[in-house]
């Protein structure tokens, strides 16, 4: 209800900033209406600058205080940009009715749309006059234009457009009257009045309100010095002057006004005649255009749902299974009933034009993977009768709501669908959603410590102080951080720094968009909700060589980057309230991945793999979780779930998609007992550790995939409804319940349960017993829906990893372009597989990772963009090559005058070379880096009508082999010593590309180093053996004049500091040397992040081997056939080769469900462990099937 319009004071304050006018009030709504509620005025306007952001809850927190809330804006008008401040003049509109709600809309959307400029949405004149109905319009008072010409003497030109206001507004035009004690006021007000009086035009009093307590100035004018980037004692800060702008009481403002002019109980008039309010609104939804044929929505979705059923389940006669006929008329029996028809026609229409455009959609995700509808209108791609998924658990029959399909497009593919919506349904009807972007603890803390120009050491000190961990407010952080007060209590510096932080926390900062929300509406969006523009993030599509087309080649872009995208001024909460339709257009890069790694086996194998007839139960893809080989395997790549998975073994789809659904906070943190948490119960279930217990015979089918553990939501409502007898609406509603955990509604539903159990015979206690058990797994129980849609994106993400390997790493290597740990991670696991990494090539790299041949081997090459500090100049480099026609660059001079030197700067062309591209031009990289400068004004020289931007880039007539082109000689330098070459690779690359310094002694690395120098996990005191490189050393001397020595050691997972002491250093100086590979007995102590070790013993990594390997382990898939038919070629090499080590056999064979591993020893057989066997071997039978344990 709204309160009585009536107020019984004689004042409303009718010109009032919020936070969202963008760093310009510290003010958050909610508190102004409390401000309002404590001195008793029973109504305020809300007008901030440009915009009505999230309006709608405005106006649920204005009820709750019991206030009536005036929704208006304070608006920029067009071509009216002040000379002395840079700001245009405003004026104030505020709302009256329905009208002048739609009409306020389009105002400020045409503002944002239409009239952006300098960062200020702006009205224009035609705009005003066209839309004017409804609204009620203030004159701003010294912002207005007619202030402005009253300051300036001109009262025939300030009479000229009061008047023109009035023409528009008629008697809800006034004259704002405000008193600050700015010395213009002087001038202003008086004139005010003269001309009100004399063009009998009505006045108001206002206060601007930018803040609630006059205290809050300070902090006012710290969010002003933020916003416009100047510190608080700047001369230049462009913010209101003195402390009265803040939310003065009613007695306030009758001392300033004597209400003579009627200027303060025309405030109370407005207010009553401002009779808007927002109420939540049913959903609308838009109208789907249908193709001839078709009279209705609802005869269409039937059409496409039949066909696709005959596509799907069709027999050869083409009929339909009655079980699938039952589910679809069950689930159309809802859908029509609720008039959802036109939804899934939408989403439907979407999904298939992405598909259309080449670019995948994922299988589904959340709840609509239940409804065989989805399923068969191509929304889904998982059939929900084959996995058991309920409809009810996304569309209840017994709760009216808006179905909600989110939608996993890829990133380039999320963008070209949008589009596609824009063409479809209209620009006019169509948006993005508005995230409004709030200032953090830490940012606040920083920005409030920029304003103050309190040193940076200090301001970072604090900052850290904050905890990371995501929503940590600056209340938290003086609770949890004992320091951080202390340092605050005592210096009244950071208390200012404190205060003016609190002042900014939380509160609007920038415009941007959600990641995902896309509202579509029938008719024009700017009439239903505001709309306001932010900048337009669109992802660069990733192209090899031959997918360029004229404008890559050519350098040129046919768009302009800086266009805007528009969005709505409500965020998505507040666009589900208005009753718009919203879809989570989201982007997964999982799916390009995959879309990527499809086109390179189309491109390499001439195949089209359809990956929802790919085998389901595949040994080599569950091979890939068995071994834990997870990178680039969507949601299973964590180490924590890749230790679990090789724990479970997984035999089947459902293993996997119930470790999808269990390998999430609740269930991991759930104490089953004293060492197990509900992961590790299934794990164990699983494996027959435990018996499986189904509490009741009638449960056995709805839990016997789950090894009888309560994993699903599903689960929960099947059992209410076979158990208890509730329907299953009625089941959905108890897991919503049990999601709430309400005492009173759970004891109801708990009662209902259990007399449905008794009633069908089931001892009571028992009944009671597992309903408690169910609202016990409640609390990590989740939607199987989305973890079998998921699930299958994971198995089909393995099944590409098992068959096309390198197909897939690559792809998966492109995604992270630009990351050099992950891809280190992925080039190493490439390894595992037997795929090697080929360095960046300047004649044959790509821009991105590639398939390359080297001496009749399938290997990766690294793509160009992978070299840090290269970017465009990875795609200029590729243009280049193919106006060449592919032709080889003959030398650096050759590059240069080749290539757009726009792109490839002299600092890319550096980077180019230390990371080796060049080196097959000439392996002097000392040599190249020396000419830079020389190659680049060549370069310049050769292209000087590119390089000044005339015309298009080089001529088509490009001459072979550069015939008459004089190249100047190269100046001579020194080579580059190896390890300087190594870091350079390592620095640019994130691993090395000619050769890792241990990579002769990897092995030994593998089955000798109990220290590997990522662990940050150590035992004090404990003799550990780390094997590496020694990348630098720094002798010193200690206290009593001996040499002990300081030093940096490598190995294939990162570095550490060592401590080599006197005595220790003294019988070991000389294996002690800059890129000697060593074993070095240590202690080791995790500090600050970082390894240090102290070292007892060094040994000669190239001794190590024989001293300590014990045998030689060769792992055998009896599954594989291929692998079984070398046995005998491994028999012959053991033949030839006869030693000293013995032979180990670990035999893995699936046997039913389980996975079992055989140990077989050839004791009979010893052979040589030396490189040269173990090469052949690992020729035979793959890298990750040969080792050496000690």
């Amino acid at each position: 209800m709204q309160p009585d319009m009536k107020s019984a004071l004689e004042f409303v304050h009718l010109h009032t900033h919020t936070h969202y006018s963008m760093q310009s009030s510290p003010i958050f709504p909610g508190e102004l209406f409390k401000a309002c509620k404590k001195q008793g005025m029973s109504s305020v306007a809300v007008t901030d600058y440009g915009a009505m952001f999230n309006m709608p809850e405005l106006f649920g927190q204005a009820r709750k205080a019991e206030v009536k809330l005036i929704m208006g804006a304070e608006i920029f008008l067009a071509g009216t940009d002040s000379r002395d401040s840079g700001r245009p003049a405003t004026l104030i509109l505020l709302i009256r009715d329905d009208i002048g709600y739609r009409n306020m809309c389009v105002i400020l959307s045409r503002a944002a749309r239409d009239g952006f400029s300098n960062g200020l949405p702006h009205v224009d004149r035609s705009v005003l006059e066209e839309y004017r109905e409804g609204l009620t319009c203030l004159s701003a008072a010294h912002s207005g234009l007619v202030g402005r010409a009253l300051l300036s003497g001109d009262e025939t030109e300030a009479a000229k457009l009061a008047s023109y206001y009035r023409e528009l507004f008629g008697e809800h035009f006034y004259l704002e009257l405000q008193k600050h004690g700015a010395p213009y006021e002087e001038q202003l007000v008086p004139a005010t009045i003269r001309l009100a009086e004399a063009l009998g035009i009505p006045l108001v009093a206002t206060n601007n309100a930018h803040y609630l307590d006059r205290r809050d100035s300070g902090c006012y004018r710290a969010m002003i010095a933020n916003r416009t980037k100047e510190r608080l004692n700047s001369q230049n800060l462009q913010c209101l002057p003195g402390h009265e702008n803040y939310f003065k009481s009613a007695s306030e403002m009758s001392a300033l006004f004597d209400n003579a002019h009627g200027e303060l109980s025309n405030t109370v008039k407005i207010a009553e005649q401002c009779a808007y309010t927002f109420i939540d609104q049913d959903p609308h939804l838009p109208k789907f255009p249908l193709p001839e044929g078709f009279e209705g929505e609802k005869e269409y979705l039937r059409h496409l749902t039949w066909e696709g059923a005959r596509n799907k389940y069709g027999v050869e006669d083409g009929a339909i299974p009655e079980e699938v006929k039952a589910r679809i008329e069950l689930e159309f029996g809802v859908i029509e009933k609720m008039g959802y028809s036109a939804y899934f026609l939408i989403v439907s229409d979407l999904i298939a034009a992405s598909r259309q455009m080449g670019y995948s959609v994922g299988p589904g995700r959340g709840s609509a993977a239940g409804s065989i509808i989805a399923y068969l209108t191509g929304i889904t791609r998982i059939d929900p009768l084959k996995y058991k998924l309920l409809f009810e658990r996304f569309l209840n029959p017994e709760r009216v709501s808006m179905p909600d399909i989110d939608i996993d497009f890829t990133p380039v593919g999320k963008q070209k669908v949008l589009d596609y919506t824009v063409r479809k349904y209209g620009p006019d009807s169509v948006a993005k959603v508005v995230a409004i972007g709030t200032l953090g603890a830490k940012a606040a803390i920083r920005d409030a410590g920029r304003v103050l120009d309190v040193p940076l050491k200090a301001v970072d000190q604090l900052a850290k102080l904050v905890p990371s961990k995501p929503g940590t407010s600056l209340e938290d952080a003086f609770r949890e951080v004992k320091e951080l007060k202390r340092l605050v209590d005592t210096d009244p510096q950071y208390q200012q720094l404190m205060q003016y932080a609190r002042a900014m926390e939380g509160r609007a900062r920038n415009v941007s968009m959600h990641a995902g929300a896309v509202v579509i509406t029938d008719g024009a969006l700017e009439e239903q909700v505001p709309l306001y523009v932010s900048n337009k993030i669109e992802t660069e599509e990733r192209k090899y060589a031959d997918e360029f087309d004229q404008n890559d080649i050519d350098g040129t872009k046919s768009e302009s980057s800086d266009e805007k995208q528009v969005v709505t001024q409500f965020d998505k909460n507040c666009i589900e309230q208005a009753g718009l339709l919203k879809i989570d257009y989201l982007g997964l890069e999982t799916l390009a991945v995959i879309d990527e790694t499809l086109r390179l086996i189309r491109k390499r194998h001439g195949l089209d793999i359809e990956l929802e007839k790919v085998p389901m139960d595949d040994r080599q893809t569950f091979r890939i979780f068995q071994e834990g080989k997870m990178a680039g395997i969507f949601q299973f790549e964590s180490s924590g779930m890749q230790s679990y998975m090789t724990r479970l073994q997984p035999t089947t789809i459902g293993d996997i998609i119930a470790m999808s659904a269990l390998y999430r906070p609740g269930a991991l943190n759930a104490v089953i007992d004293e060492h197990r948490n509900a992961v590790d119960l299934f794990v164990d279930r699983k494996h027959g550790r435990e018996e499986i217990d189904y509490m009741h015979p009638m449960l056995e089918e709805i839990l016997k995939e789950t090894y009888g553990v309560i994993v699903y939501q599903e689960q929960v409502m099947q059992i209410s409804q076979v158990m208890g007898r509730f329907s299953l609406g009625k089941a959905d509603n108890l897991r919503k319940a049990m999601g709430k955990k309400d005492p009173k509604l759970m004891q109801k539903f708990k009662e209902e349960f259990v007399n449905g159990a008794v009633s069908i015979d089931v001892n009571q206690a028992l009944a009671t017993r597992i309903f408690d058990l169910m609202a016990e797994f409640a609390g990590y129980g989740f939607n199987k829906s989305h973890s079998a849609a998921y699930g299958v994106l994971a198995y089909w993400t393995g099944y590409l990893k098992a068959h096309y390997t390198i197909e897939f790493i690559t792809a998966v290597l492109n995604s992270e372009i630009g990351d050099t740990e992950r891809m280190k991670h992925l080039t190493d696991e490439a390894k595992g597989f037997g795929i090697f990494t080929l360095p960046p090539s300047i004649n044959q790299s790509d821009a991105l990772f590639s398939v390359d041949e080297f001496k009749g081997k399938s290997c990766i090459r690294v793509g160009l963009s992978a070299i840090k500090q290269v970017g465009g100049g990875a795609r200029a480099v590729v243009a280049a090559r193919l106006r060449r026609d592919s032709k080889p660059f003959l030398n650096l001079f050759d590059l240069t005058a080749s290539v757009d030197l726009r792109a490839m700067n002299r600092k890319a062309l550096e980077c180019l070379i230390q990371a080796g591209a060049l080196d097959e031009i000439d392996p002097n990289r000392a040599k190249l880096l020396a000419n830079v400068d020389k190659a680049i004004k060549f370069g310049q020289i050769q292209n000087k009508a590119v390089t000044l931007g005339q015309g298009g880039f080089f001529n088509d007539d490009f001459s072979d082999e550069q015939v008459g082109v004089h190249y100047p000689d190269l100046d001579n330098a020194e080579p580059m010593p190896d390890s300087e070459r190594l870091q350079h690779e390592k620095r640019l690359v994130g691993f090395y590309l000619s050769h890792h310094p241990l990579d002769r002694y990897r092995r030994d690395w593998e089955a000798f180093a109990s220290l590997t120098l990522d662990m940050r996990e150590v035992t004090p005191s404990k003799l550990y053996k780390a094997i590496g490189v020694i990348v630098s050393v720094k002798p010193y001397q200690d206290r009593k004049g001996k040499q002990m020595l300081f030093g940096v050691l490598e190995d294939f997972t990162g570095k550490a500091d060592f401590t080599v002491f006197a005595s220790v250093y003294e019988q070991c100086r000389h294996m002690l040397q800059t890129d000697e590979a060593v074993m070095l007995s240590v202690e080791a102590e995790a500090k600050d992040g970082s390894l240090k070790l102290l070292v007892r013993e060094v040994a000669p990594l190239k001794k190590v081997r024989s001293a300590l390997v014990r045998k030689v382990v060769l792992r055998i898939d009896a599954d594989d056939s291929a692998q079984l038919g070398k046995l005998q070629q491994v028999r012959e090499l053991f033949e030839q080769h006869k030693g000293g080590t013995p032979v180990d056999f670990e035999v893995r064979a699936t046997i039913g469900s389980c996975n079992e591993t055989l140990k077989l020893f050839a004791r009979n057989t010893p052979i040589e462990a030396d490189d040269e066997v173990l090469d052949q071997l690992e020729e035979l039978l793959g890298p990750d099937n040969v080792k050496i344990t000690g």
